[in-house]
């Protein structure tokens, strides 16, 4: 039984949509749960120069779990400063500055700081690649006073009350900051989530400890879609994944449970369609033309686009569709033109 972990990013916490890259999300919970409760306190009590402490031995699972990842360690920010990044990882697609934070006085204001200096000094050179921040942070300790103004927080709880601070800066230089929480025991701020992780397998208690579950590629179990989505009507939305999935063999979807969302796009791609479950339907974000809304309203669906970061890159914007519409292959043909476009 390894570490239990719990995860969310700043546009989750904000009410987003995450943009964070999944592949290096499921890698960095992987690499902590690899790591046995029995050996954290010896892990946590090595100085950061020695070898085999804490960060080394995240850095040496990413490695092992993600050969292809390249990662540099204590990266330098600029020639103009003294001060590092913890990791860098990179992918063909983006490019994640990780910080690892293992004590109770942390600055993580400053981290952040640190994330969107190296943002701005890469982005010119990075041909195009996105920057992302990320922690990893303890999820059951308390964080001294003096910096949290609470007696009862934990790292990964006080990071993630200050993110919604940190979403109100535009433009943030990131894309989204990943927080990732490790505990020796699960924690009791979600009962349901303690019983979930302690009577279940490692996989449940996977599923258990994150809001935002993936599928590198085709659908979630539909067990799971019902599980999370329990207390609303979504006989559309199943027969929606099920139209998709056949028309798109490179499916991918990802659930976020916490605002009852689904993202789907191809493998190895960024997302293409947005899904957003409600009582009487499903609202749609879609990576298609906005002026395609009148094609739509014509169809007998309703459009009304909203103010979000979709709209602003040009996206067909707050789709409404209602659980009872007759317009289902219609709806997949639509969505299927905005997931097979290169």
């Amino acid at each position: 039984m390894g570490l239990f972990i719990r995860s969310t990013t700043l546009r989750e916490v904000t009410g987003k949509p995450d943009r964070f890259p999944g592949r290096v999300r499921e890698v960095l919970r992987q690499a902590l749960e690899n790591i046995e409760p029995s050996e954290l306190t010896e892990l946590l009590a090595k100085h950061e120069s020695d070898r085999g402490n804490f960060d080394g031995t995240v850095e040496a699972n990413l490695r092992h779990l993600a050969p292809s990842l390249a990662i540099t360690a204590n990266h330098r920010i600029s020639d103009q400063t003294k001060f590092d990044n913890d990791l860098i990882l990179e992918t063909d697609e983006a490019l994640v500055c990780l910080e690892i934070e293992k004590g109770n006085t942390s600055r993580f204001e400053f981290d952040i700081l640190k994330m969107q200096a190296f943002s701005s000094n890469r982005k010119p050179v990075s041909r195009g690649k996105p920057v992302f921040g990320a922690f990893v942070v303890p999820a059951d300790n308390i964080v001294a006073r003096h910096i949290s103004g609470n007696a009862r927080e934990s790292s990964f709880r006080y990071l993630t009350r200050l993110c919604r601070l940190v979403g109100q800066i535009q433009p943030l230089h990131v894309e989204d900051i990943l927080i990732v929480g490790y505990a020796m025991t699960a924690q009791p701020e979600d009962k349901r989530q303690k019983e979930g992780l302690v009577k279940g397998t490692r996989s449940d208690r996977t599923k258990a400890t994150s809001n935002v579950l993936v599928q590198d590629k085709g659908l979630l179990p539909e067990e799971v879609v019902r599980g999370a989505l329990h207390a609303y009507p979504i006989d559309l939305l199943l027969d929606l994944r099920k139209r998709l999935a056949k028309g798109c063999p490179d499916l991918r979807e990802k659930l976020n449970r916490s605002s009852r969302y689904l993202g789907y796009g191809l493998v190895g791609s960024s997302d293409d369609l947005y899904v957003y479950v409600q009582k009487k339907g499903l609202v749609i974000d879609v990576r298609l033309p906005a002026d395609r809304a009148d094609e739509l309203r014509r169809l007998g669906f309703k459009v009304r686009p909203r103010d979000n970061y979709q709209a602003k890159a040009g996206w067909l914007t707050g789709l409404s569709v209602l659980n009872d519409t007759d317009k289902r292959k219609e709806l997949a043909a639509l969505l299927l033109e905005a997931l097979q476009e290169e």
